[in-house]
């Protein structure tokens, strides 16, 4: 069995984020999914926000994804997905803030926004002016390499990674602005990565 036990939900965009870092460490894990609609009559005694994902592990309970995925990268250090350094590690989390804070709630209001036509432009026009920022003061500031912080892979781009390809690969990757060519190619490239495509299916390592 296991050590680490991890509770998710396969629509969940941070839920995903866990299981992708936890793909990157190439971590076992014992899955159980939870129908978010139907939640188990237990799953306040699990989860004291009432959603996922929660992580168990050696008798603590770990919530919020982001937190998971430091304390994850924190208990299993191979290989790192933060910098050491203690002003890298201050930028990487500026950056994991404003996915939470700013892009997926950008995000959020164009996928919401469905079927109203002036309120779809006012939201693509606000997801645009994110992905503007990100490739201005972020992708191109941070590093020259092809992930976020340079030639590997961090929980910068995990942070974003599952936002991206729910609510942007869609019809508004086509209209990404011209001048988001970093973020373009990195799209591209979390694609085809294995982290990316084995969370994607998920459900077939389903615990129940």
């Amino acid at each position: 069995m296991s050590e680490l036990k991890l509770y998710s939900s396969i629509g969940c965009p941070f839920a995903r984020r866990v299981r992708i870092t936890l793909a990157e460490k190439g971590l076992d894990f014992e899955l159980h999914e939870i129908d978010l609609h139907n939640r188990p009559a237990d799953f306040d005694e699990i989860s004291p926000y009432g959603k996922v994902p929660v992580l168990i592990h050696q008798g603590g309970r770990v919530y919020e994804s982001a937190i998971i995925n430091e304390y994850i990268d924190e208990q299993f250090a191979d290989p790192p997905l933060l910098p050491r350094d203690a002003m890298q590690k201050a930028q990487a989390r500026i950056w994991m803030d404003y996915c939470d804070t700013r892009f997926s709630a950008a995000s959020w209001k164009f996928v919401q926004a469905s079927g109203d036509t002036d309120k779809q432009a006012a939201a693509r026009a606000a997801l645009q002016d994110c992905c503007l920022f990100i490739e201005r003061e972020g992708m191109r500031k941070l590093s020259d390499g092809p992930y976020w912080l340079g030639e590997n892979i961090s929980l910068v781009d995990i942070q974003y990674m599952p936002f991206f390809q729910r609510y942007v690969s869609g019809a508004l990757a086509a209209e990404l602005p011209a001048e988001c060519a970093r973020l373009r190619d990195w799209l591209h490239r979390i694609s085809t990565r294995d982290s990316f495509l084995q969370t994607s299916a998920v459900a077939a390592r389903s615990s129940e």
